[in-house]
């Protein structure tokens, strides 16, 4: 095969996972307007100052309720942070907003299937509680504190209140909301803010994804991922999984196909739910953390997050050989079979939903107001 050939074929399937992740990216991001629009989440915001469970509980609530990009979810954090969260709330909100939000469940599950979206789930809930713990025994409180005072002093001038979208919130009682054209004019511009956040990442991912399947010989990642046997071996495949994802440079909803593409490569379980673990120590991520917490804070929440990405992983992969859970691995006819555009459930809803998108856009933009 020629590589123009192969750049054709990887274009091509790039394209084919974007078809088959473009219902679940709306409709994830619909039900995301949904929860933005009719819950006050502002008084969630001066709630998560303690270093306890309870607060690291309403923290993670407070993240599920938002949106999956993961540059927004960094935003809030330092936001959150800067107003008196406590180090485990505000990583916690971080871990939950880019790892337990509705859109992205339904993008794992349409891509890589149900093993994947439970590992997901199980593995967001086990990344809190294993990022609280070692944050609670190691935290160095007089560096944080010393990050939360420059926080304040650079941006006093901003006395604006948390919103943890930075979109319109709830305007009244969820049902007038949902019963008037002005609630679902809110609605609608929620909605296109979250596709703007994310459509670059995701966009991204998905090219990057196809030219890795049809460019990037197997040979090369089983000489990155040893075979998955014994702890060393699903240990080694959880570090590059993680190191993987740092190097892509997506945000959570890009690392999907991204991570659909090692797995399509010979990736193991570990190495591919690490690789989606990994966008919140991506690089340009880092840079954010650096910038609003200093240098050494941002290298202390790097170690503590990559022990913890490497670690829930690991205990994924354990959980899901022993119950047998671990799904077979899609050939590449396979995989081209199932990007094949055809009359299925695929088709109905993407082409339901992007008629919800143009109602939307419709309501966004009345004509009288053209």
């Amino acid at each position: 095969m020629s590589i123009l050939d192969s750049l054709t074929q990887g274009l091509l399937i790039g394209l084919g996972l974007f078809y088959k992740a473009l219902w679940p990216i709306l409709l994830g991001v619909l039900i995301t307007a949904l929860i933005e629009t009719l819950i006050d989440q502002e008084r969630l915001a001066g709630i998560l100052g303690g270093r306890d469970l309870l607060s690291t509980g309403k923290a993670t609530a407070a993240g599920v309720a938002s949106s999956a990009c993961t540059f927004g979810a960094l935003s809030i954090t330092q936001t959150l942070f800067k107003k008196g969260a406590s180090a485990e709330a505000s990583f916690a909100f971080s871990f939950a907003s880019t790892n337990l939000v509705i859109e992205l469940g339904i993008l794992i599950y349409a891509i890589l299937g149900w093993p994947f979206l439970v590992a997901e789930l199980l593995g967001g809930f086990l990344l809190i509680s294993i990022m609280y713990v070692l944050v609670r025994l190691t935290l160095p409180e007089q560096l944080f504190e010393e990050a939360r005072t420059r926080l304040r002093e650079q941006f006093r001038e901003d006395p604006a209140p948390v919103a943890f979208t930075r979109n319109v919130t709830a305007k009244g009682d969820w049902r007038k909301q949902l019963t008037t054209t002005d609630g679902w004019r809110r609605i609608a511009h929620n909605y296109f803010h979250t596709l703007g956040k994310i459509y670059k990442s995701a966009l991204f991912g998905f090219l990057i994804a196809g030219f890795i399947v049809a460019l990037v010989p197997p040979a090369f990642w089983t000489t990155l991922f040893l075979e998955p046997t014994g702890l060393v071996g699903i240990g080694e495949n959880a570090v590059m999984g993680v190191l993987a994802g740092v190097a892509s440079f997506i945000g959570s909803i890009g690392n999907v196909p991204f991570a659909a593409a090692l797995w399509a490569s010979g990736v193991s379980f570990a190495g591919v739910i690490a690789c989606i673990y990994a966008d919140l120590i991506t690089v340009p991520i880092m840079n954010l953390w650096r910038k609003f917490f200093g240098w050494k804070a941002a290298i202390y929440i790097f170690i503590v997050f990559f022990v913890t990405m490497v670690s829930s992983a690991v205990l994924m992969e354990l959980l899901f050989s022993k119950l047998g859970w671990i799904p077979p691995r899609l050939s590449a006819e396979g995989l081209m079979s199932f990007l094949e555009v055809k009359f299925d459930l695929t088709l109905v809803m993407t082409v339901l939903l992007l008629l919800g998108t143009f109602i939307l856009q419709m309501l966004r933009y009345p004509t009288s107001n053209r």
